[in-house]
């Protein structure tokens, strides 16, 4: 799905978003800031669909998910809170995707916010304006991802620490174009796994990099009704 048309869907259910946060009933607010607005458009449980190869020779597919949701604990109501929950698969191999031969086990939070200028009263349209212009970036103010390899002695490895303490880190959005690798993906994935009648699961690219300048891909796929 283009960029454009995803925005347009995205920003049409942000309603839905707002109900999400625990209102019972929704209420249009009076004025929203660009970044407020960024909150309600990323929030939900995303996956990405990975093939694990076991130890006896079978295969299972199983999900890689992340959570995104707002942390008004933490920020005042202006953060994100990205929780990524990694493969858990018992006697291992290794596993992969159609795009990725070496999948990695990715677990940890980050805590993201989004750079908007003050101005409650345009809020949605500055939004709307910055998405428009092309990716959408959302700078990390802190946090860590442990990765650790799959397989039976991986275990015993020490993971690899990545660090999301300000500096460069960040986690820039797009959409999937098509004919790229997560097109792909996401193709193979909706041949096995048909969307509900009426329902358009959004799809993004989620582009991780880590305060050491490393940075790896996440083919998102929200999950129909569980927009948080």
């Amino acid at each position: 799905m283009r960029f454009a048309a995803l925005l347009s869907l995205a920003l049409a259910l942000l309603p839905a978003g707002a109900r999400a946060q625990g209102e019972s009933e929704y209420q249009k607010p009076a004025h929203m800031n660009a970044d407020e607005v960024a909150i309600l458009f990323l929030s939900g449980r995303y996956i990405m669909p990975v093939t694990c190869k076991l130890l006896d020779g079978s295969q299972i597919e199983v999900e890689d998910s992340v959570v995104v949701k707002g942390a008004p604990e933490q920020g005042g109501g202006k953060l994100l809170k990205a929780t990524f929950y990694g493969i858990q698969v018992e006697n291992a191999d290794y596993c992969y995707t159609s795009v990725d031969r070496h999948v990695v086990n990715r677990r940890g939070v980050l805590y993201l916010h989004f750079r908007s200028r003050n101005r409650p009263e345009y809020g949605l349209a500055d939004f709307r304006r910055m998405a428009s212009a092309g990716p959408l970036t959302y700078n990390a103010h802190r946090g860590e991802l442990e990765v650790r390899e799959i397989g039976v002695e991986a275990g015993a490895q020490p993971p690899r620490v990545l660090s999301f303490d300000g500096g460069e880190s960040r986690v820039v959005v797009e959409g999937i174009p098509a004919g790229t690798d997560g097109a792909k993906l996401v193709t193979q994935y909706f041949t096995a796994h048909p969307p509900e009648e009426g329902r358009t699961p959004r799809l993004f690219t989620f582009r991780v990099h880590a305060k050491d300048g490393s940075e790896f891909l996440f083919y998102a796929i929200e999950e129909s009704g569980r927009r948080r």
